[in-house]
């Protein structure tokens, strides 16, 4: 066989297979800004999801290595819809590896959580009421080593929780919990470590 044929052979095939692992990709974005942040091994569930959130690179795993998380879900959301996200590791090659999809860190959907409201599906009924007429979330934010969330706890104070990573359970483990009273600015401690802990993944707003 000729060589020019083969090598034209070889660059067909090679072609096909990287097209076809693009075909395997999702990475849909719900802000066209967001493309060119994209690391190319992030790939989200196929159909209507959408990477709808990306945070500042961090270091999460107190390796030294910035590390890439975003948000994403279905688009548009609709009640019931979980709010993913998803943490990628950074590689010391720079190449990104997937370690963590997290579905617990958003409240579940809903388009208003005022008790007035009653969604179509019956079998969301129950869980929404389970908000009491308002939705907890307030911020997720991402630091060295560390995930917060940060919710309303009541009309006067937000509570923040902390989980911190662990090198021997390769997780986010529970740290501590506090309340910010914003009417005299002041913070207070309590342990939730038995309802929230011991890792992330047993975070629930519902505790």
């Amino acid at each position: 066989m000729n060589k020019s044929i083969v090598i034209l052979f070889v660059l067909l095939s090679h072609f096909l297979h990287v097209n076809a692992q693009n075909c395997d990709c999702n990475q849909k974005v719900w802000l066209r800004s967001f493309k060119k942040l994209l690391p190319k091994e992030v790939c989200i569930k196929q159909g209507n999801y959408h990477i709808t959130e990306i945070y500042n690179k961090v270091d999460l795993n107190d390796d030294g290595l910035m590390d890439f998380i975003c948000d994403w879900n279905r688009y548009p959301l609709q009640d019931g819809d979980t709010i993913f996200v998803s943490i990628y590791i950074q590689n010391i090659d720079s190449t990104y590896s997937h370690v963590k999809t997290f579905d617990n860190l958003y409240p579940i959907y809903f388009k208003d959580y005022s008790l007035d409201y009653v969604p179509d599906n019956p079998a969301l009924v129950d869980v929404h009421r389970m908000y009491n007429d308002q939705s907890p979330f307030l911020k997720l934010t991402f630091e060295k080593n560390t995930i917060k969330i940060v919710m309303t706890a009541d009309a006067e104070s937000n509570l923040i929780i902390t989980y911190s990573y662990n090198r021997s359970l390769k997780g986010w483990s529970y740290y501590e919990s506090q309340y910010y009273f914003f009417n005299i600015d002041e913070y207070q401690f309590r342990d939730y470590s038995e309802e929230l802990g011991p890792l992330i993944d047993n975070f629930t707003y519902f505790y």
